[in-house]
């Protein structure tokens, strides 16, 4: 990998309505538009780091199609791949919590125009020329039984390609159960190079017992996310694993670290020949979070800049968990920060907060 190779992100991107001032859907008279979605999110935070983001998906040819894409463009993704096709935008509505009450979502995507979309929509042989990296989330195969082929159509395509693939299982229980997802997901997985697995994940995702998905003791269960990694790695064929480590107290205020587990050396990072199984823990950073929504999808994609960039492996997991815990202090989808303020942050273990002159 270098800089100047180019990572396609594939999902869906909705409209994302949000009540203001914390208050619930029931009081609101007006709600916050933003744009967003897993890989769309990943494809902007890339772009805003200075990398060569593509995202594709099917967006209606109407103008809230228009305008999800123009949120994307803004900031430098190349959305040539995207099919314009179908009559709806999908939407969630986004109820930001406070202290003992949880954040709300509500999602409103049956009919949008990729879950009506057919897999043969997308052609992968003319979307992958140019692409070195793919990524995923387990959210998209979830849209529907069409785009859980079509991930798997892209990442066969991606194999005989040589094209690096990544995917978050980010396992979503309204969209659908966890039988349906290890079912889809087990099936994928041996064709992902790199996997992202956090807090449920693994146990919804695929089936796995080894990590109790602890909200509240996570960042204490640590070594339960190593043996979790070993096991992925060692059943499905990935290269490395990270996950997002969490002790939760409130919607505000909460721990955050992360793991790097790789299976061997296979010139993904640089790395020494005989660190094959090693792992690597991030600073733990106690947080107080303006809003919690999309802090994955800014690991994933201050991850896939580290990857990029050649970062040595304690360095990719300082920086992606910097640019996961930056995105707790952005309100809406979108990891609105540059590479030279992830590094700040990385460096310091929690710091950045000197103003900048």
């Amino acid at each position: 990998m270098d800089k100047k190779s180019c990572v396609l992100t594939f999902g869906e991107i909705m409209m994302r309505l949000s009540p203001k001032n914390n208050l619930r859907i029931e009081q609101a008279v007006e709600f916050d538009v933003r744009y967003g979605g897993a890989e769309a999110n990943t494809a902007l935070s890339l772009a805003y780091q200075g990398d060569n983001a593509a995202y594709v998906s099917v967006v209606p040819a109407n103008r809230l199609g228009d305008c999800a894409l123009r949120s994307l463009v803004a900031y430098g993704v190349d959305i040539s791949r995207v099919v314009r096709d179908g009559d709806r935008l999908g939407s969630y509505v986004f109820e930001v919590g406070a202290s003992v009450r949880g954040n709300g979502c509500v999602y409103d995507r049956k009919y949008s125009a990729i879950n009506m979309a057919s897999h043969a929509a997308l052609n992968w042989d003319s979307i992958f020329e140019g692409v070195d990296v793919f990524y995923f989330s387990g959210v998209t195969p979830a849209v529907s039984q069409e785009m859980a082929i079509a991930c798997k159509e892209a990442l066969a395509c991606a194999r005989e390609r040589g094209i690096l693939t990544v995917c978050d299982l980010n396992y979503r229980g309204k969209m659908w159960s966890p039988e349906r997802a290890q079912q889809v997901m087990r099936e994928l997985l041996p064709l992902v190079d790199v996997c992202i697995a956090n807090d449920e994940d693994a146990p919804s995702a695929l089936g796995m017992t080894c990590v109790s998905g602890s909200l509240d003791n996570g960042i204490d269960e640590r070594m339960d996310y190593v043996e979790m990694a070993r096991q992925i790695c060692e059943e499905f064929g990935c290269k490395e694993v990270l996950s997002v480590i969490r002790n939760i107290k409130s919607v505000e205020d909460s721990q955050w670290m992360g793991m790097l587990y790789r299976a061997g050396n296979d010139n993904l990072l640089p790395a020494p020949a005989d660190s094959a199984g090693e792992y690597f823990f991030s600073p733990v950073y106690d947080m107080h979070v303006l809003e919690g929504v999309a802090a994955g999808d800014a690991f994933s994609g201050a991850y896939l800049h580290a990857l990029l960039h050649g970062y040595d492996p304690q360095d990719v997991i300082d920086y992606a968990i910097a640019g996961s815990v930056l995105k707790l202090t952005v309100r809406g989808d979108s990891n609105l920060v540059t590479e030279a303020e992830i590094k700040a942050v990385a460096a310091s273990a929690g710091g950045g907060t000197r103003v900048a002159r």
